[in-house]
């Protein structure tokens, strides 16, 4: 590992407009007890190459959501940031200029049940040189339409459906997270560059919580007791 400075970015808008049907105000919901963005913050502070948490927000209030133990840096943006229309690289940006981040982690508090080992991966991949990035995915082997129209797929061969073990994978991001370089940032102003590492991550791990279901869905898993992470169960680095 280099001695390049990893920081984890979390973004946070007080009053952010997901789209139709989605959890309002998903960052703050309480999943077993603790708030997406808390536990995301729980989840990070058991990673050894994270050298700071940064929480980027123009409300300085969203800090009671944690708990005192928790070691995290709360840094104020403008509030010319929490527009609409600013786009996530505006974040980045601005964020870069504020730091001295060699290595961004940027993390969205929407995966309760993301596991420490899947982001030091990433982490490990990009500031050893072997890629320019990092992000989370998933792999679906399924007939997919984009558009109206076959994605992975034809309907050419009359009567005949292909078999799923013979189509092309299709790969959604997850958009929870994201690992590049400053260096990469400043030259494209993108997150991903040409030579990413795909990490990708089992329908478990990579739960998202998006709409009302899929917060009732994880309240059911972790009062099951499936909810195995043990930085949330006070048992430690992993």
């Amino acid at each position: 590992m280099s001695d390049m400075k990893v920081v984890a970015l979390i973004p946070y808008w007080d009053e952010y407009r997901f789209p139709e049907q989605s959890v309002s105000n998903r960052d703050t919901i309480k999943i077993g007890g603790h708030s997406l963005i808390e536990r995301t913050v729980m989840l990070l502070q058991d990673i050894d190459q994270v050298d700071d948490i940064v929480i980027y927000s123009s409300n300085e209030q969203v800090q009671e959501l944690f708990d005192d133990s928790l070691k995290y840096s709360f840094l104020k943006r403008d509030e010319s940031l929490d527009h609409e229309n600013i786009s996530i690289e505006d974040i980045i940006e601005n964020f870069l200029k504020e730091t001295e981040a060699d290595v961004v982690l940027l993390v969205h508090p929407k995966c309760p049940f993301l596991r420490p080992d899947s982001v030091q991966d990433c982490i490990n991949k990009v500031a050893r040189g072997s890629f320019d990035s990092a992000f989370f995915c998933s792999k679906h082997k399924k007939l997919a339409w984009f558009n109206g129209k076959p994605l992975n797929h034809s309907l050419i061969s009359k009567g005949h459906t292909p078999s799923l073990s013979t189509l092309e994978p299709v790969i959604f991001e997850s958009s929870s997270v994201y690992v590049f370089t400053r260096k990469l940032f400043e030259s494209t102003r993108r997150r991903i560059g040409s030579n990413p590492y795909m990490k990708f991550l089992g329908h478990f791990e990579g739960f998202e919580i998006d709409r009302i279901d899929d917060y009732e869905i994880a309240e059911l898993i972790i009062n099951a007791g499936l909810d195995v992470t043990e930085s949330l169960n006070g048992n430690g680095k992993h």
